[in-house]
């Protein structure tokens, strides 16, 4: 594990000399990781027990690599030399360890797995969840958490406290991305793909470094459960992200089944109701569906099937939008709701109102119903095929209606006049949340890995 995190770290160089933020970021998260499992084996090959949640002078360490990213290639290098080093000298040990019969015995990895896993269901099972307030834009919750099973909603929640303990971050909301678990097309290897909105400690938010924006995490799967990916926007990120109208933002905060909330959850939620701009979500919509039909379809012989539901569902969102939306422009009200989660419930919603026919809603059910296939790689479907080419050349003509370009070069939606006003009213908001839920030290949140 930690040669891995430390070739995955040596590549990042060029682009932390060029500046790149998002280099500084993944070197920072791997030598964080590296250094972590490094701390533990040292403590292993000593005749000690695994410390798990580190403290004092390795909690420092380990969380100012995390929290401030090397800024220059000379700091990287220095970082990562003295990596290596380290790194090399428990190689050095743990050889001589093996050759004198002086390590642990081996464990049994599925049985621990399968032990971590009962301990995170029971620990979450002890805490009762906050309850959702009330109000607030939500998709309609065709979705039950009983869909993926109760043990799972719990596992997942006790995880997202695990991560607020690993990575001293605070979540301000979670829930499922849109992802098979929320579309109606889950299949025997579906994965949780959770989403959140966090912020850091306070201490983060001051220096010359840029605190990171973003973060993920993969668990892999253990027992009865499917592997979790999660991932996160920091609130400053995602506030901005929601002032553009950004889709999957959007639906983590309006996702069928919340694992996280707080106060601020409403607070969001009002927020986009009250300046969402209905042009600037339907361009999203647009380029989304068309980015991923030039990406993973249109040059593919055999694309991966579930392909064709991450094409549809952001087309058919812009037309269940455009047929709800009564000519909202920029500065102008926002609608009531957004779009089912469930891919075939938005389609019948959009065939209702007369922009999907008969035979083309017959065509997104096959597609529904034939889940074990959606994960792999088939011929392509020249019938589904011609009903996205119709959804995109439909979706362009009717935003070019409403004045909006899918040019790049052309204006954003957002540059209008009521641009200015709906960045105060998220700037006040994202200040208000900063300095409400920031107030924890990187102390208080240990390293604790279950």
């Amino acid at each position: 594990f930690i040669d891995d995190r430390l070739n995955k770290a040596e590549p990042e160089f060029g682009g932390i000399d060029s500046g790149d933020d998002a280099a500084c970021r993944r070197f920072s998260k791997c030598l964080y990781a590296a250094w972590h499992k490094m701390f533990e084996l040292r403590r292993v090959l000593d005749g000690k027990d695994p410390a798990v949640a580190l403290t004092g002078e390795e909690n420092d360490f380990v969380m100012n690599l995390r929290l401030r990213p090397p800024r220059s290639g000379d700091d990287a290098r220095k970082l990562f030399d003295g990596a290596k080093a380290a790194n090399a000298e428990l190689s050095e040990q743990l050889t001589d360890a093996r050759a004198s019969g002086a390590l642990p015995a081996e464990v049994d990895a599925t049985a621990l797995a399968e032990w971590l896993h009962s301990v995170r269901v029971r620990q979450a099972a002890t805490t009762a969840a906050p309850s959702p307030p009330a109000g607030g834009l939500k998709l309609t919750r065709s979705v039950s958490t009983r869909s993926s099973g109760h043990d799972d909603v719990e596992a997942i929640k006790a995880i997202l406290d695990e991560v607020e303990r690993t990575e001293g971050i605070r979540i301000v909301h979670a829930g499922y991305s849109p992802s098979s678990r929320t579309l109606g097309t889950m299949h025997a290897g579906s994965d949780h793909d959770v989403h959140f909105i966090f912020v850091l400690p306070r201490s983060a938010y001051f220096g010359l470094g840029e605190p990171m924006q973003k973060f993920s995490r993969s668990f892999p799967a253990a027992g009865d459960m499917n592997q979790v990916d999660v991932s996160g926007w920091e609130v400053r990120h995602a506030c901005r992200m929601l002032a553009q109208g950004n889709p999957s933002v959007l639906h983590c905060l309006h996702s069928p089944v919340d694992f996280k909330v707080t106060p601020w959850t409403g607070e969001l939620r009002a927020m986009v109701r009250r300046t969402l701009d209905t042009s600037a979500l339907a361009l999203a919509w647009w380029k989304h569906g068309r980015q991923n039909w030039l990406k993973y379809i249109e040059k593919k012989e055999e694309p991966i099937r579930k392909k064709y539901v991450h094409v549809l569902r952001p087309l058919l969102c812009l037309q269940w939008l455009l047929q709800r939306d009564c000519g909202a422009r920029d500065g102008g009200p926002g609608i009531s709701g957004l779009p089912p989660a469930p891919l075939l419930e938005l389609a019948r919603e959009v065939a209702g109102n007369g922009d999907l026919s008969d035979s083309e809603l017959s065509m997104v059910e096959g597609l529904v119903a034939q889940r074990e296939s959606l994960p792999l790689p088939l011929a392509k479907d020249r019938a589904l095929d011609g009903l996205v080419e119709r959804l995109l050349l439909s979706g362009e003509a009717k935003l070019a209606e409403r004045g909006v370009s899918n040019s790049n070069s052309d204006r954003h939606p957002l540059d209008g006049a009521g641009s200015e006003a709906r960045h105060a009213q998220w700037n006040r908001l994202c200040i208000a949340i900063v300095e409400q839920m920031s107030a924890f030290s990187v102390e208080s949140a240990s390293l604790d890995e279950l």
